[in-house]
Formats: C-alpha cells, sequence, structure tokens
C-alpha cells in the first residue's frame, strides 16, 4: 500500500506511480501507524515503534494514508482484511483508509473475509471456492482492462 501511495519508491527506479494498475494489500492494521499506535489494539506498541520509528513523524512518513492526494496517479485498491472481533483494528484501518483514498477520488473496495484469520487469509487466495479469490480475480480482470 505504502509503494501504491508514496511514489518516492517507484522513482528512486526511474519509474512513474502510473505502471501500476491495481494494488490489493492483504489484511493489514498500519495504513495510518499513528492512530493505530493510539487505538491500540493485539499487537503491543513497542512492535510499532520497533518497526515504523518512535517518533510521530517517521510513523506518519510510513503511513499509506499520509501520501494520499488526487491527481497522483494512485491506482484502485481491494483492501483484503479479516472480519475478528479479537482484531478489530484490522478492519476499522482498512475501512479508515478506504474513506481516504475515495475522499481523494482513488476507486477503493474493503473486502471482509469472515471465518478467516490472516493466516488463513493469506494461505487460501488462488484456492478453488476462496471468497476473497473471487473477489480478487474480478478485482484483476477489472483493473487489467484499465487503459
Amino acid at each position: 500500500a505504502l509503494v501504491c501511495t508514496d511514489d518516492r519508491y517507484l522513482r528512486a527506479e526511474g519509474l512513474p506511480l502510473s505502471i501500476l494498475r491495481g494494488c490489493v494489500p492483504v489484511d493489514v492494521s498500519v495504513y495510518d501507524v499513528p492512530k493505530r499506535i493510539k487505538d491500540g489494539g493485539s499487537v503491543p506498541t513497542a512492535t510499532f515503534q520497533e518497526v515504523f520509528g518512535k517518533t510521530e513523524a517517521s510513523q506518519r512518513d510510513l503511513s499509506p494514508v499520509t501520501h494520499v492526494a488526487s491527481g497522483k496517479g494512485i491506482p484502485p485498491f481491494l483492501i483484503l482484511h479479516i472480519v475478528d472481533r479479537d482484531h478489530p483494528e484490522t478492519q476499522s484501518q482498512a475501512e479508515r483508509f478506504a474513506q481516504v483514498l475515495r475522499a481523494a477520488a482513488v476507486p477503493a473496495r474493503t473486502y471482509g473475509a469472515a471465518g478467516k484469520d490472516h493466516s488463513t487469509l493469506n494461505n487460501d487466495l488462488g484456492l478453488p471456492d476462496d471468497k476473497p479469490t473471487s473477489e480478487l480475480f474480478e478485482f484483476l480482470s477489472r483493473v487489467s482492462r484499465r487503459q
């Protein structure tokens, strides 16, 4: 999600953001790192500070939500997440990120994979009759036709 919203990574390789046709992050709870740390959840705050830095500036810089803006060429998103009362932060982060994308006129859809956990959502992608896989294939079919 960060590579698809923060064009610095592709520009460093001499590539434009416009080469991306779509983005499908799978079960992420850190689209807005400072908010995730503030809200808490199933992962200790120290873990996020170790990964994303101890300063809010560093955490904001590594948050995809920070880099969303209209007219940047951000590709459409399908945001897959689990639906789990023990991990509500995953769904709330996905929904918030989708709202920010849509506010910037970036097509964004969330899909909550009920009955899955992080591992099964990831491991089952590609299996026949898997509902998240069907959503993924439909999304890929749609964005691959995009001009």
